[in-house]
């Protein structure tokens, strides 16, 4: 997983990224950030094959699996999904998560490809628009 938590890492992190979906992704995803003033207010977390939600919980502190305001898991009546976006690109699934009010959100671009964690990517799969 790459992690980027501060507004210097996530606006040179497009440099970093090999394939040409992700990396045009995050370059629109920087420059609105900048734009808006929130750049200084997010955390991006780049979730590939390996990872799993045991790695996800140790670099974000919560499970994407979880809903934070119940505890109710993916897959449990009465789950409502956490998150206040998700889209699928193609390969990758976007979500993003605001915590409180002053804007901060968690961003996750999540790998949609076997070898990640198979209970996020049926999760985001069953949420997602295209």
């Amino acid at each position: 997983m790459q992690s980027f938590d501060n507004a210097r890492a996530i606006a040179k992190a497009p440099r970093f990224m090999t394939g040409s979906k992700l990396k045009n992704l995050l370059t629109d995803r920087v420059e609105d950030w900048t734009t808006r003033g929130l750049l200084d207010l997010t955390h991006v977390a780049i979730i590939e094959v390996g990872d799993t939600e045991v790695s996800i919980i140790e670099e974000l502190a919560f499970s994407p699996l979880i809903n934070p305001l119940d505890g109710l898991r993916y897959g449990m009546a009465g789950f409502v999904f956490p998150f206040d976006y998700l889209k699928n690109h193609g390969g990758w699934f976007e979500l993003f998560i605001t915590v409180g009010n002053d804007g901060f959100a968690h961003h996750l671009f999540v790998r949609d490809r076997e070898g990640v964690d198979p209970e996020l990517l049926t999760m985001c799969r069953a949420y997602a628009s295209r």
